[in-house]
């Protein structure tokens, strides 16, 4: 008797949809797309995995290897400051540092721009007398009396959370340890956040930031994952939780709770992922990995399947598009750019009279016009149910009836109305600045990564990437344009194929030319048993109890750099290390840094001496392999119904009618050429006219954009685009 298979299972909350995935030991994946609920967050979760079970035969108790998620939770609460009250702890003389920042201005010619909130309040930056030196030598150190009056002053305060940032803590973090253990002895149930946890490297603006934003929202980050866990377990899973962090790797739930900022950046990062995977498995070098969902669009460079991770992300600008107007997370977090708008973002006019789109969006509650859930004001999705993109007789994503006259009603009235323009004009004009906006900042985030994006496939996920990569790809110039399988939930899917990681950072100052590689070497060792301990507790599966026990000597992979720079210089560059640094020398640490150096700068200073700062590592337990059978399927019975919408091309700046296919529906491996339309489970796939498209026996859809990104231009005057459809 054949046993059946077991499953795992992976939601994404988004802004808009909540998407979930479920992947059989056989192969099988099976996915939903439900709008999110921010009053109740559990219930689009429960719904949809009870409707999946129910249609796909599938027991509740076979879900039980894997269960994980990505939320938008973190990044909101920062965003709309709805965290924690929280104190900071200092040391005396340093309570203003996180108000004083640096001296980076993000509007030059202004002023008086405001720099970032501090999340803090004065009255709530609370100072001790203490003191460390850089190397960690203890000056004085903090009488127990002195500890009992800051916890009074914060508690007075009706403090909910405290964040201690203690002077040279990296180097020494016994003080810090100190405050919290009193913390802890007199009001357990406070959370208490120290920054050598945190991020135990120099720089007390970055450090002191990074430690407050964990603090603010870890009482509400860790209801948030109490509550999801519990819901899970009321319908009867009972698989551990784990959450996705920002650095592209899954971790237990009790560490996401405990180091919530390492969540920042979840969803997106899942996202990425995923088309990582996707990468590795076709053989793919430069890949640009395209997300647009109901709320934001991203995009990451990755090369050879290996994303970019970066600690220069910045939370909750001010500015959206400027460096310096948000408050800086130096934890590490997979490198990627929010590019614009997604399908909710707002249409609307400006104070110039120009038609502009987002940053506001119409999120799930009331969402776009043509939902029929209240919304007035024309968007993104509207638009494209306008230009035929999205058919307004269907169902979307099995969660909203469409409704074309809506979407006319708000287009006409926010937009038409205003700049004189048709009902058609007014839609292609939406469509056109999301595209242009999005692609223009995906060639800046290229050429600052010292990549020719014209070089890269595009991969469009998310429910609104398939439907705006062609004209992304025609503006940018990217030639190959590839949407996976599962195009709409794609980011759930990267959350069953990250691994299990954690990252450790250390500072150690020191000039090359003095380090002693025996006690470098040492130090590594002792970061990667700390990290063995941690994933060792994260219960990776995949590991037997033997090797458990001896993790830090193989059980893991590890991954080494430093933070490396020239003498002089204000910032520094990660550069790869070898596995055991004994067997090298200073030379060879050197010529890994230029490399890493002419590589990003065009050309090394060898006349100039070298220093480090820190020491990285990463640690991975993989989770085993992913095997997914084909998602084709045969059809059975006659061959379906021809059917098409007329749909509108920029590129020809006219109508067609365009035939429509269901993406069941395609024969793999044979070359089609467009314009069509191919309808995913929670996404819509635009090919233009000339393109050439072919679907994989694995379910992924291949598009080369036509070399003129216009094919023949129909016979006409375009008077076509004037006019109204009726």
């Amino acid at each position: 008797m054949t046993k059946p298979p077991s499953y795992r299972f992976a939601f994404d909350i988004g802004g808009t949809f909540t998407d979930l995935v479920l992947l059989g030991s056989d192969g099988s994946m099976h996915s939903a797309k439900l709008l999110s609920d921010p009053i109740n967050i559990v219930a689009p979760i429960a719904k949809g995995l009870l409707q999946l079970c129910d249609q796909h035969g599938i027991a509740i108790g076979s879900i039980h290897e894997l269960v994980v998620g990505a939320t938008t939770a973190v990044t909101n609460l920062v965003i709309e400051r709805k965290g924690a009250k929280t104190a900071l702890i200092t040391t005396q003389g340093f309570r203003d540092v996180i108000a004083i920042g640096r001296e980076l201005r993000y509007d030059i010619y202004n002023l008086t721009a405001p720099g970032p909130d501090p999340i803090v309040d004065r009255s709530m930056r609370l100072e001790i007398d203490e003191r460390s030196d850089a190397s960690g030598a203890v000056l004085k150190a903090p009488s127990k009396q002195a500890i009992d009056l800051v916890i009074d002053q914060a508690m007075a305060q009706a403090a909910e959370s405290i964040a201690v940032c203690l002077l040279h803590s990296f180097s020494n973090p016994s003080h810090e340890r100190m405050i919290r253990d009193q913390v802890l002895a007199r009001f357990p149930s406070i959370p208490v956040s120290l920054s050598h946890e945190v991020l135990g490297e120099l720089r007390e603006y970055e450090r002191t930031v990074a430690t407050v934003l964990n603090a603010y929202v870890a009482p509400k980050v860790g209801d948030y994952l109490g509550l999801i866990e519990r819901g899970l377990r009321a319908i009867g899973i009972h698989a551990d939780l784990r959450v996705m962090q920002s650095n592209g790797g899954v971790i237990s739930k009790s560490f996401g709770e405990r180091f919530p900022i390492r969540l920042l950046e979840s969803g997106p990062a899942a996202g990425a992922l995923g088309a990582a995977h996707t990468a590795l498995e076709l053989g793919i070098d430069q890949l640009i990995a395209f997300d647009m969902g109901g709320t934001t669009a991203k995009a990451c460079l990755m090369t050879q399947g290996e994303p970019g991770i970066t600690t220069e992300f910045e939370a909750a600008r001010s500015q959206r598009f400027k460096k310096g107007s948000g408050l800086p997370v130096r934890i590490p977090t997979v490198d990627l750019i929010e590019i614009g708008a997604g399908g909710g973002s707002i249409a609307h006019i400006d104070a110039t009279g120009l038609l502009k789109v987002g940053p506001h969006s119409a999120g799930s509650n009331p969402g776009p016009a043509c939902y029929g859930l209240g919304g007035m004001l024309p968007t993104v999705t509207d638009a494209a149910v306008l230009l035929g993109y999205l058919d307004p007789a269907a169902n979307l994503s099995d969660a909203v009836q469409l409704r074309y006259d809506l979407a006319a009603q708000a287009m006409r009235e926010s937009v038409a109305v205003k700049l004189g323009l048709s009902l058609d004009e007014a839609a292609a004009g939406v469509h056109r600045i999301v595209c242009e906006q999005m692609a223009a900042a995906a060639k800046v985030h290229a050429v600052e990564k010292a990549k020719d994006i014209r070089r890269c496939t595009l991969l469009a996920f998310g429910g609104a990437g398939p439907l705006h990569a062609r004209e992304v790809a025609r503006r940018t110039g990217c030639k190959q344009i590839l949407v996976p399988s599962g195009a709409g939930v794609f980011s759930a899917f990267g959350l069953l194929v990250a691994p299990l990681k954690l990252d450790l950072v250390q500072t150690r100052y020191q000039k090359l030319l003095d380090l002693d590689l025996e006690a470098a070497e040492d130090e590594l060792q002792a970061m990667q048993a700390r990290l063995g301990q941690e994933l060792d507790l994260a219960g990776a599966q995949t590991l037997s109890a033997a090797t458990q026990a001896s993790a830090s000597h193989g059980a893991y992979r590890f991954v080494r750099s430093a933070d490396m720079r020239y003498v002089g210089q204000g910032f520094e560059l990660v550069t790869a290390l070898a596995p055991d640094l004994r067997a090298g020398s200073h030379e060879s640490l050197r010529s890994s840094f230029e490399t890493a150096y002419q590589q990003r700068f065009g050309s090394p200073i060898h006349e100039a001496e070298v220093e480090i700062l820190n020491w990285r590592i990463e640690a991975y337990a993989s989770e085993g392999s992913i095997t997914i059978t084909s998602s084709h399927r045969p059809p059975a019975g006659p061959s379906p119904a021809f059917r098409s919408r007329r749909a509108y091309f920029p590129c020809i700046r006219n109508w067609i009618d365009t035939p429509v296919f269901a993406d069941a529906d395609l024969i793999p491996e044979r070359l089609e050429q467009g314009p069509a339309l191919i309808e995913q489970a929670g996404s819509t796939l635009v090919i233009g006219p000339g393109d050439h498209y072919r679907k994989d026996r694995n379910g992924n859809i291949h598009i080369n954009v036509c070399p003129s990104a216009s094919g023949k231009r129909p016979e006409t005057d375009g008077s076509a685009d004037h006019k109204e459809r009726r």
